[in-house]
């Protein structure tokens, strides 16, 4: 595809046309961009080969929310709550896939079914576009993004994507149970683990032999963090996600960090975070142990491959 706007904006409309069986001829914008026809390049492409075109193109034009990319979807889905169908469908064409899916899955069905097509979501003027996805845009903060950087000091956490936050926080959590149920007797543990899966059971065992000589000081914090976190939780993965939220609030000086990533994390659980780092961050006597304890899980994470 060309990278001037309007000519992308119109090779776009051009490829929707044809892909999907459309007549090949639409009018649309300003003066100067005022029909998009079928190409002789682009005749006999499927729907698939069709959106994958416009993505490969969008992706090298720039037309990306980037910002909102790093946004977890549910606090996007709210605010386009009190927009109009036709600019949900505008912005929802620069957010990523994952984004999109989340969205349409969550809002109202009675905005569902007014959401304009494919074809009259691009057939806008640039002008327009250029203004929408700016106004937009404007209700969120600046979301700090790594963009390949290297994650070399625990500031740098704030960085990761959502995904790679909840995995981290998720292995934190298990550290911490790992930590907490050190030197306890066995009857005790044998309790916590029928209540896993053998996945989570086995992890657990695991990682409390790999600690075993640790930080005596950092075991008993940890016997008081599980304390704040229901234990008897069916969802396994919520009740690591929650004591891994109150294990890294621990060991953060301020709130600052947190205030860079709520809005990656679902609300709910950004809620939960909120109050945690307000009861813990600045307090913890073995905050400086957590934040290289920190560090040591996200190296051995990225080395595993399991945070990008």
């Amino acid at each position: 595809m060309q990278h001037n706007g309007g000519d992308i904006r119109r090779e776009v409309v051009a490829i929707l046309l044809n892909s999907m069986g459309e007549p090949t001829l639409a009018k649309f914008g300003p003066k100067g961009e005022e029909k998009a026809s079928v190409s002789p390049e682009f005749k006999k492409i499927t729907k698939d080969e069709g959106l994958k075109a416009i993505r490969d193109g969008m992706s090298m034009s720039g037309e990306e929310l980037s910002n909102l990319s790093e946004i977890h979807p549910a606090w996007i889905a709210k605010a386009l709550e009190n927009e109009s169908p036709k600019i949900i469908g505008i912005i929802l064409r620069w957010l990523p896939s994952h984004h999109v899916r989340y969205i349409l899955e969550h809002l109202p069905k009675r905005i569902k079914m007014s959401l304009p097509n494919l074809v009259e979501s691009f057939a806008v003027p640039t002008q327009i576009l250029g203004l929408i996805k700016r106004g937009f845009e404007k209700k969120f903060p600046n979301i700090p993004s790594r963009n390949g950087a290297k994650i070399e000091r625990f500031e740098d956490i704030a960085l990761l994507k959502s995904q790679d936050l909840e995995t981290l926080f998720r292995d934190l959590g298990l550290q911490e149970l790992a930590m907490a149920f050190q030197h306890v007797e066995t009857d005790g543990i044998k309790i916590l683990l029928n209540r896993m899966s053998v996945t989570h059971a086995r992890a657990l065992q695991q990682r409390m032999k790999d600690i075993q000589g640790g930080d005596a000081s950092l075991f008993r914090d940890a016997r008081y963090t599980i304390l704040e976190v229901a234990l008897d939780q069916e969802d396994v993965q919520r009740l690591l996600l929650e004591l891994g939220l109150a294990a890294f609030s621990k060991a953060l000086a301020n709130d600052k960090i947190f205030s860079q990533v709520q809005l990656k994390l679902d609300p709910v659980i950004s809620h939960i975070f909120k109050r945690l780092v307000d009861q813990h961050a600045g307090l913890c006597k073995q905050a400086e142990g957590r934040r290289d304890l920190v560090m040591e899980r996200l190296d051995i994470l990225t080395r595993a491959g399991e945070i990008g």
